[in-house]
């Protein structure tokens, strides 16, 4: 006599079925943050869904839930990985301005010459290039997050998710303009 297989919990498929929805945009947010380590990170994400959807109270859409859960875990996958490899460094104040012309230059000429595939490239790697809580606060707004909400998913002050992401667009704008001038 063969027994059947049980049926899958209702939560346990609630997950999966979230993760099939949602996996790819997680997937592609820890490959941001996390780099190599994007497969542990959503490893660590799945789980952590499993184990908090039973107490999912309904007074957010699921995928708002997910996704706020999803960002506060990658997010601390990478502050302990950091500690461990002793990466973690506080963000020295940043006091670089850059010049009218160099900000026209920047705003006008490359958005204009470069085609969209390699301008997003280029961002792309440019972000990449920022220290781990620069790269983190821009990547987080980038995924529409307010600043209130970034500095609780990062359990850090509004004043520093301020001046992190200005610190990052500066040095954005450095990285940019001096790739142009080669």
């Amino acid at each position: 006599m063969e027994l059947a297989a049980e049926p899958a919990p209702p939560d346990a498929a609630r997950c999966e079925q979230l993760f099939a929805v949602r996996g790819a945009r997680v997937k592609a947010l820890a490959a941001r943050l996390l780099g190599q380590d994007a497969d542990d990170g959503v490893q660590e994400v799945f789980a952590e869904t499993c184990r908090s959807l039973p107490s999912f109270r309904g007074e957010a859409r699921l995928t708002t839930w997910f996704h706020r859960l999803a960002i506060r875990v990658l997010c601390a996958f990478r502050r302990r990985r950091d500690r461990r490899a002793g990466r973690e460094t506080i963000e020295p104040e940043v006091e670089l301005r850059l010049s009218p012309a160099a900000l026209r230059q920047h705003q006008d000429a490359p958005l204009q010459r470069l085609a969209e595939q390699e301008r997003r490239q280029r961002v792309l790697a440019a972000i990449d290039s920022l220290s781990p809580p620069l790269r983190e606060v821009l990547l987080l707004r980038g995924e529409d997050l307010g600043y209130r909400e970034i500095g609780e998913a990062l359990d850090i002050p509004l004043g520093t998710v301020k001046s992190r992401i200005a610190a990052a667009m500066v040095q954005l704008a450095e990285r940019l303009h001096g790739e142009q001038e080669r």
